[in-house]
Parts: structure tokens; C-alpha cells; sequence
């Protein structure tokens, strides 16, 4: 009888892990919603444990709150003059968000959904990056050579990094002790010693690098040039290039499959995604017809990819296996970023 219970238990465990992140039933979502939980002002969108797309609005100055199973909006943050991008905490507790045109980062409580705190850097914040140990976060501004490190403790510019003059930050990845800047300007990726806070390399790329990322080992280093159309990939050991793809125009922003096979690929200026085997470093599948598709993410189970698309105010999302559009979710108007709030360990499958 005991056996029969927990096998019983155990199946209903895995039913409910395998709908986790399927879009819910309006009976569902009502159930869900009236649950309770979480901060009373913020409802479910400040409750810490749920899992969350933060959408920036450019034109609308503010940030978008998506419920990740439900597939809906569930709340906003109004923020400063066009938010572009957003960091979490490894808590979840704060997300930082770079606004370009005043210049600051705001710090953000998420559980009150409440700016806690404006804090001035350089001209046109763009790119973030957090330290592991979420004590500094380093601002790419697109209009200077510098870096901006703030300290989030104590909620002030504690200092730049110089990359030389007539250089231009862009976006910005951290991996271990370097930090991975592009410069959209000069065709370049500019690597940074973040223990010594100097430059040790630069790479020279193709045209207008934009968004960087680095391969969950630390081995690779990939990046969508614009300009060029490609998604170009180069070792981190000794900076030399490994391969160049044929993308499309616009080549803007990439994630990397957590098993480092697959590489999805958006184009802003051909309002596409591409889906590359990175075996054979060839693109499978492009989805077409995602206006200004800009930035995009993951869902934890990585079956769902996400994008931004600046020119219909949309959040697309993609199904990762078939590698078709599966619907859209209506965000604040020019989206721009798109990142996911989930603490390790929670959420099921979303």
C-alpha cells in the first residue's frame, strides 16, 4: 500500500514539473493569482519565488513583468529615460537596469517593485554586468571610453576603466576575472583584467559587433556583427578566431545552449532568428518575419526561446524543438532587453 502511495505521488509530481511552463488555463491563472504570497502592494509580480521575464520599454520608460507559465504580463516598474537593459542579483532580490538616455542605473527591489536608488554614470548606459559576488557592477555607455564599476552596496560610482581614446562600449559580458566589451564604432571586443582594472587585448572583429557571450565553459567567445551579418566565434585562450556563420544583416544577440550544441541568433535589421548547430557551424532554421527582433532568452528549460521586437511592441516566443513561432506576448512599446528572474532550483520546468 505504502509503495502504491508513493509511486502515485511521485507520477502526480511529474505531471505537474511537465505542465509547469505550459501557458495556463484562465481557470488556472485565476487559481494561481488569488493564491496569496508575496508582497500585498507588489501581488505576484513582486513575489520572489515566481518566474519572470523583465521586458525595458524604451518609449515608454519602464519595465514589463511577464509571468513566464501564464505567458501574460502581470506587472510594470516605472523607471528613468530609456531602460535598454537589465542584471538581477544572484538573490533576485535587485535588478539594475542601464537608462541610456539619463544617463543612470536604477536599482530596483523586487519584491516592492520599488526603485530603491538612481545612480548617475556615464553618457548612454547600455551593457551590464554583475560580479558573482554582486558587490560590483560594471556599465558599458555608448557615447565614452570608459566602463563604469558600481559599487551596489553602497550605491555610487566607485570608479572607471579607460579602454583609450576614440573607443566605444557597447555591450559587456564577465566571465571568471575578464570582462568582454564590443565596440560597434571600431569593430572591436576590448578584454579587460577586471582584478587590475587594465586592458589585455583587443580583438578586432567584423562590422559593428554588438551583443557578446561566452560559452558556459569559458572556452568560446561568440559574437553577432552586425555589419557583417555573421556570428563569429573565438577562443578565450588565445583570442584567435574559431569560425565565422552567415547569419543575416543585423546580426544582434545570441544564446548558447546550455550543452554548447545550438546557438539561436537574432537580426534586428532583418526582423529575424536563426537557429545554428554549432557542430557544423551551419544554420538550421531562420524564423522570418519578428519585426526588429532584438534581444532574447531562454526559458530555464531552454524549450521556449524569447525575443524582443522593437517594431511591434511584442515579446515573441519560440518553441526551441520545433523551431517555430508560437505566439507573442504584448510588452510596453521598443522593447529592448529581455532577462529572466528565477531563483536556482525553483519554478519546475519554466
Amino acid at each position: 500500500m505504502g509503495k502504491r502511495v508513493y509511486m502515485l505521488v511521485a507520477g502526480l509530481l511529474i505531471l505537474l514539473l511537465a505542465a509547469g511552463c505550459a501557458y495556463e488555463t484562465k481557470e488556472q491563472a485565476r487559481a494561481r493569482l488569488s493564491g496569496g504570497g508575496g508582497n500585498a502592494a507588489a501581488g505576484e509580480a513582486g513575489k520572489l519565488t515566481n518566474i519572470h521575464f523583465y521586458v525595458p520599454s524604451e518609449a515608454e520608460n519602464k519595465i514589463t513583468i511577464v509571468d513566464v507559465p501564464s505567458g501574460k504580463p502581470v506587472g510594470s516598474i516605472d523607471v528613468s529615460e530609456a531602460p535598454t537593459n537589465v542584471v538581477f542579483s544572484s538573490t533576485m532580490r535587485e535588478a539594475y537596469v542601464a537608462n541610456q538616455k539619463s544617463s543612470t542605473v536604477s536599482i530596483i527591489n523586487t519584491q516592492t517593485l520599488q526603485v530603491t536608488k538612481e545612480v548617475p554614470v556615464g553618457p548612454m548606459p547600455h551593457g551590464l554586468a554583475l560580479s558573482p559576488d554582486n558587490r560590483t557592477l560594471y556599465v558599458s555607455t555608448v557615447a565614452d571610453q570608459y566602463i563604469y564599476v558600481v559599487d551596489v552596496r553602497e550605491g555610487k560610482e566607485a570608479g572607471t576603466i579607460d579602454l583609450g581614446t576614440g573607443a566605444k562600449t557597447n555591450y559587456l559580458v564577465l566571465f571568471a576575472d575578464r570582462l568582454y566589451i564590443s565596440d560597434h564604432e571600431n569593430h572591436k571586443v576590448y578584454v579587460v583584467n577586471t582584478k587590475t582594472k587594465e586592458l589585455v587585448h583587443t580583438i578586432a572583429t567584423g562590422n559593428t559587433p554588438r551583443a557578446l557571450k561566452v560559452s558556459s565553459d569559458g572556452k568560446k567567445l561568440f559574437v553577432p556583427a552586425a555589419g557583417s551579418g555573421t556570428l563569429e566565434i573565438y577562443s578565450t585562450e588565445d583570442f584567435k578566431p574559431l569560425a565565422k556563420i552567415e547569419i543575416a544583416p543585423g546580426a544582434t544577440d545570441v544564446v548558447i545552449t546550455e550543452d554548447g550544441k545550438t546557438a539561436v541568433v537574432t537580426s534586428m535589421e532583418s526582423s529575424s532568428v536563426s537557429f545554428v548547430d554549432l557542430a557544423s557551424n551551419k544554420v538550421t532554421k531562420t524564423v522570418t518575419g519578428l519585426a526588429g527582433a532584438r534581444h532574447l532568452a531562454f526559458n530555464r528549460m531552454e524549450s521556449r526561446v524569447y525575443v524582443t521586437l522593437s517594431g511591434s511592441d511584442e515579446l515573441a516566443v519560440i518553441d526551441a524543438a520545433t523551431k517555430s513561432l508560437e505566439g507573442s506576448i504584448k510588452v510596453g512599446a521598443t522593447p529592448h532587453g529581455v532577462t529572466l528572474k528565477a531563483l536556482p532550483g525553483i519554478g519546475g520546468s519554466c
